[in-house]
């Protein structure tokens, strides 16, 4: 994984891809607020780890963290928040919020905590449709698409009734509820204690994104160009506008042949007559509350016979919602499910 960042107001433009991208503009190494900013990333790179495993930092936001280690705020507004808020698709200023564990374990497991440490990703040949159309292919003819579930209530005999939208009822066994935290928790017509703690802390934040072929707002250094890109741009109405462009080819090898690019809340930059679709998705915000919250979700899938999943459980992606649907189909199952 590979990122950018464009900062159209200061012309600084930079990216992670070892020395040479840190300095792809030569001037940077004359810029003695870009060096000291520098040597913060590689202190919280350093430092960041050593809180994992101290409770003390349990309930500490990445703003009160940043502050009570003394760091600056050129490491926030030009590194750190934009690569956290590519990654999770959160607007800026709601990164502060963001548990610092949570982030730091993710940075720590996925090897962003240093220079050239990144892993490798891999995507799966046709991407997730492919693999969802083979799981499907067995039971595609039980799916019923296009049926809104109005209501989830627990019957008397212990099994669930389902409240479609036209008002129809329908008496389940066991009941998955796959759906972000707080829409399960709107979803329950009696929900239990824990149910009405837990799911309502899972928010979640509108985002467009829109799939084009303008390279326009790609970094104007060709070796810059990575799979995440994060621009701050000035607005009309003078106040900065930051967005994320993903590199699709690199990010999921969908081409050889032309460059395609997902925008995320695009400000209005992307020619229309590049543009090829629009596409509204809701991403999960964390709080202190909600990260903790996460040590007792399993707790909601030990009885049934309503259980959960989604990548709240986790991180907030794909795999993690893969992830709890395992765990879910475990707990459902009384076995392993791949037995």
């Amino acid at each position: 994984m590979s990122f950018s960042v464009q900062h159209d107001p200061t012309k600084l433009e930079f990216c992670g891809s070892g020395l040479s991208g840190l300095f792809a503009q030569k001037k940077n190494l004359f810029r003695p607020r870009y060096l000291k900013m520098l040597l913060e990333i590689d202190r919280f790179n350093k430092s960041a780890p050593k809180i994992l495993e101290d409770p003390k930092y349990d309930t500490w936001n990445l703003g009160k963290y940043m502050e009570a280690f003394g760091f600056g705020k050129d490491i926030l507004n030009f590194y750190l928040i934009p690569m956290s808020s590519a990654v999770w698709s959160t607007p800026p200023d709601l990164m502060l919020e963001f548990p610092a564990k949570s982030l730091i374990r993710f940075f720590y497991n996925h090897g962003f905590l240093g220079l050239n440490t990144q892993h490798q990703w891999y995507t799966v040949d046709g991407g997730s449709h492919e693999y969802s159309k083979r799981i499907i292919a067995p039971i595609k003819d039980r799916f019923r698409l296009n049926t809104p579930v109005k209501q989830v209530n627990r019957a008397a005999d212990g099994k669930v009734e389902l409240v479609f939208g036209e008002g129809k009822k329908e008496i389940f066994d066991k009941v998955l509820l796959a759906t972000h935290g707080h829409i399960s928790a709107k979803l329950l017509g009696n929900p239990t204690k824990l149910e009405s703690e837990l799911l309502p802390l899972y928010r979640y934040q509108n985002n467009t994104a829109t799939l084009h072929t303008d390279a326009s707002d790609m970094p104007k250094i060709p070796s810059c160009w990575s799979s995440w890109n994060y621009k701050i741009v000035e607005g009309t109405s003078g106040k900065q506008e930051p967005y994320t462009i993903y590199w699709m080819n690199r990010l999921q090898n969908v081409s050889k042949k032309r460059n395609y690019f997902v925008t995320i809340n695009d400000p209005g930059r992307v020619a229309k007559d590049k543009i090829i679709k629009k596409i509204d998705y809701e991403h999960p915000l964390f709080s202190v509350e909600a990260s903790l919250g996460q040590n007792r979700l399993p707790e909601l899938n030990e009885s049934g016979p309503i259980y959960y999943a989604g990548a709240y459980f986790r991180y907030g992606f794909h795999e993690d919602g893969f992830l709890s649907a395992v765990n879910a189909s475990r707990s459902i199952l009384k076995r392993d499910p791949w037995t």
